[in-house]
């Protein structure tokens, strides 16, 4: 390939990829504000879940993870759809690989209808 097609292709390619990127992003921050219009408390104190630090980032991984499986095609909304239960245990300490994972296969589970991605039972 020569210069000018490579040329080519990177000035092409250069606003699609932006605007995916544009897209993934704001997907993350929907998700994300999404949630915390729900108003999860925690803990006796019922304190506002989103004031917690790590339970924040915990949901923004989980935002991350459901947006990146929904780009890719994989009938996933990009919006958290489980429970304060269903996530507690993966909030804290799974990477974000693991949420996909996770994700993937309880939606491939027959016993769940079509579009149920729940993380956990």
């Amino acid at each position: 390939m020569n210069r000018i097609s490579v040329y080519l292709i990177l000035m092409v390619s250069s606003p699609v990829i932006a605007a995916d990127m544009q897209n993934s992003q704001s997907l993350i921050t929907d998700c994300y504000q999404e949630w915390q219009s729900r108003g999860w408390t925690l803990g006796e104190d019922r304190r506002p879940a989103d004031s917690v630090a790590g339970f924040r980032e915990g949901i923004m991984r989980i935002c991350e993870a459901r947006t990146e499986l929904f780009l890719q095609d994989q009938d996933i909304s990009p919006y958290i759809q489980g429970r304060l239960r269903d996530l507690a245990p993966y909030v804290f300490t799974a990477t974000k690989e693991d949420i996909k994972q996770r994700i993937l296969q309880v939606k491939d589970r027959t016993d769940y209808p079509m579009g149920s991605d729940r993380l956990s039972e």
